[in-house]
Parts: C-alpha cells; structure tokens; sequence
C-alpha cells in the first residue's frame, strides 16, 4: 500500500507541475506556500516530536484554476498504519477549466484518518460515528463536464471512483470497498422561467469479504419554476432501485421516488421548504423540513425543523440550527443538526451534531480560541450499538517575529458506546510555526 501512496503523490505533484505550466504560460502566476510547525506533542502519557507540514500550491487564470494541497504531520511515536511515521496525511489535486458554453473539472485525493475521528471533512451524508481502534484510507477520483451552459439545452456527466481501507481495526464489519458511480443530467430552458430536468444514475460497490456489493440505479424527471422575482419552486419525480448481492443472493429495494421544494428570498433572507423520499438498502426514507436563513448585523442564523421517517417506523424530529457572530471582543459560532440517516449498508441511526467556537484576539500579536464538538449516533436497528463521543479543545498562539509564531493546544476528548466503558483521552501541543510564500 506504501508503494502505491507514493506513486499516487508522484503522480499528483507531476500532473500539478505540468497543469501548472500550462496556467502560468497563458495568464497570471503560481503561487505557493509551505507551513513548518515543528513541536512537541503529548497524548495519553507518550511524549513525542512532531513535524506539521502544509503545502499549498494554486494557480488561476480567465479560463483555469489549479490547486495541490497536502496536510500532515511526522511524528516520532507513529507505528501504526503502513506510512510510518506520517499522521493524519492529506493530499488533493483540482484543475478546471471552462468557458461560455462549457466546463470540464477532475480531482484525486487520498486520505488517512483514524477510525473515531469525531469530525472528518467531506463526510458523506450517510457516514455514522464509528468508535474503533485503527484507521482508515480514502482514495477518490472524479471527472465532470458540463456542456451548454449559456444554451436552452445542456447537461452534465459525471464519474467517480472510491477506494475505502481499514486498517488494524477490531469491528468485523469494517469492510475495505471499492466504489464507482456515473451520472448523466440533461437540462431543457423551456423560458425564462420554466426549465425541465432529465437524470440517470447508475453506481456499483463491490465489497471484500463477506460484505454485501451493491448496485443503485435511479432515473429522475425534475421541473423548476420561477413564479415570480422571490419564489422558485421546484419538483421532481422518479424510480430507483437498490440491490444488495449477499452469497450470490440478491436483496432487492426498489420504488418511487419525489420531491418538492420551495424557496423564497426575504428582505432579510430566505425562507425554505422541502419533501423528500427516496429509496435506501434498507427501506423508503422520506424528510420534510422547513428553514429560515436570516441575516444579521456581522452576522447570520438559520433555523430549521421538520419530520423523517423511514419506512413504517415512527416519525423523528430533525431539526437543525446555525450561528455566526462577530464582536468587538470574540467571533462567536454555533451549530446544532439533528438528522435521520440510512448508510449504504442498510444501517439507519439518528445522527446528532453540536459545535461551538470562540476565537478572539487578545492583542495585534496574541490569539485564543476554543471549540466544543460534539456527536452522538443513535442506532435504530436492532442488536446494534449506540456510539457518543465529545472533545474540548484550546488553542493560543502568538506571533514572534514577522516569520515565526508561537502555537500551543490542548484537547480533551471523552468517548462512549454502549455496553463498553467510557474512555478519556488528552493530547497537548507545543511549538513553532514557520510559513513560506513564494510566487515564481
């Protein structure tokens, strides 16, 4: 796997260079920069070097956008995995380029996280809090195009492919999958104000081991209509079907599938709302929700409410709530969502999800900050186990010089699932921070 990682990044950082020269030879330049935080880090009573690295480069002009990121750290106490010695890494590649009448985009990027992280970036919709030991891989690759932009008919196609791995995990039923997914998207102007969708999808999962390979299919018409300057409706109507593959067996989940949405721009916002059922591996999840999007003075808020169901089951209440604020004195965040979820194993929970921020700046040259994540995954299947995890962390940092800084960070993260006990654990950080910018 080691091997492959580093052809994976070879490959990246010479298409990136290659893309690179192509941008900078027609328009504008590149520009680039390195993060060195060198450090000591201190988690559950092993004491350890780090080396945090973050490399950013980015390139734009008229017509194309480049950017290649990688984020990560070298540790001196990391064994686990088979990139010894390298935490956390992160690696990304975008390029697009488009004109008037169409567009073209791809992007790979690879990922190691462990199992518990309590939020990953990027999450899809359906990933559940899972509390195990060990970590996990995540390679994808995606190319769309869109054509007809500025025309009365057009579309866009898209492919993807995921490459998920588990490593030195316990859970049994973390299993490594390969996954790949191609969707078509026909759109027809019929006036301003009337436009007509036509959408195809077609994805295949193949599993190892004893896991259930999946193949989704869905065919979907849609409509969308401005009735007047503030309100756009919309609704669409379909088919899907859902087939898991167990021991040459199939499992089949099929049905209609809808929805309709509206939303209406207010002088101090937007108001919303939405139904919709689709077909999932384990049966129909239908959502209604309502939300209010308000703007504030340095600020905003949204709130938002409604009912999900899957299948027979009883009714959950979904609600959500978001808030941004800025003082005089701190920068203020809230975030609340409470959400019903089916993965694509069939697996349904009510997933909840809490985070407060803090930052505030002491002086021109000092910083603090602290943020309060919190999740909790309440499983509905029967036999199954639920999982609540919870961290506090607090930062300060302070700059130096015009090049140096100072950083420092302590978190505490406390986890719970049931029938297990509780677990605590303690990390803290610091170090120096050392940016460089360069602009070839």
């Amino acid at each position: 796997m080691i091997a492959r990682t580093v052809y994976l990044a070879a490959v990246l950082l010479a298409t990136a260079a290659l893309a690179a020269d192509r941008v900078t030879a027609q328009e504008g330049g590149l520009r680039g920069s390195l993060t060195l935080t060198p450090g000591l880090q201190y988690d559950d009573d092993t004491l350890s070097a780090r080396l945090g690295l973050a490399a950013r480069l980015q390139s734009e002009t008229r017509t194309q956008r480049l950017s290649l990121s990688f984020d990560g750290a070298l540790d001196s106490a990391e064994t686990s995995g088979q990139l010894n010695g390298l935490r956390d890494p992160r690696l990304s590649l975008a390029y697009e380029i488009d004109n008037r009448n169409a567009a073209f985009g791809a992007d790979v990027s690879y990922r190691r996280s462990e199992v518990d992280s309590l939020f990953l970036e990027g999450d899809p919709d359906d990933e559940l809090l899972v509390l195990d030991e060990g970590q996990r891989e995540d390679i994808r690759v995606g190319t769309r195009l869109s054509f007809g932009r500025e025309a009365p008919f057009g579309g866009t196609l898209d492919l993807s492919y995921r490459e998920q791995r588990y490593i030195d995990t316990a859970d049994p039923t973390l299993l490594d999958e390969k996954s790949l997914s191609a969707g078509l998207s026909l759109r027809f102007s019929i006036d301003r104000r009337l436009t007509t969708t036509v959408t195809a999808r077609l994805s295949e999962t193949d599993v190892a081991g004893s896991g259930a390979d999946q193949r989704s299919e869905s065919f979907t018409l849609g409509a969308e209509l401005a009735v007047n300057a503030s309100l756009l409706t919309s609704a669409r109507i379909g088919g899907s079907r859902v087939t898991d593959t167990i021991g040459g067996v199939d499992v089949v989940q099929s049905g209609l599938t809808y929805g309709f949405a509206a939303v209406r721009d207010l002088p101090d916002g937007m108001l919303s709302a939405e139904v919709d059922s689709s077909i999932t591996a384990a049966e129909r999840l239908t959502k209604a929700r309502v939300e209010r999007e308000i703007d504030l003075p340095r600020g905003a808020l949204s709130l938002g409410a409604g009912l999900g169901k899957i299948g027979s089951d009883e009714a959950q209440a979904l609600f959500s709530l978001a808030w941004e604020q800025e003082t005089s004195a701190a920068t203020l965040g809230l975030s609340l969502d409470r959400d019903l979820v089916v993965n694509r194993d069939g697996d349904s929970a009510v997933d909840s999800r809490l985070r407060l921020s803090w930052n505030r700046e002491l002086d021109s040259l000092s910083r603090l900050g602290a943020s309060l994540n919190w999740r909790e995954t309440e499983r509905l299947d029967p036999g199954t186990r639920d999982a609540r995890q919870a961290s506090i962390t607090i930062s300060w940092g302070r700059d130096l010089t015009r090049d140096w800084a100072i950083r420092s960070s302590y978190t505490h993260r406390w986890t719970r699932e049931t029938g297990s006990a509780d677990r605590t654990e303690e990390s803290v950080f610091i170090g120096l921070e050392r940016t460089f910018q360069w602009r070839p």
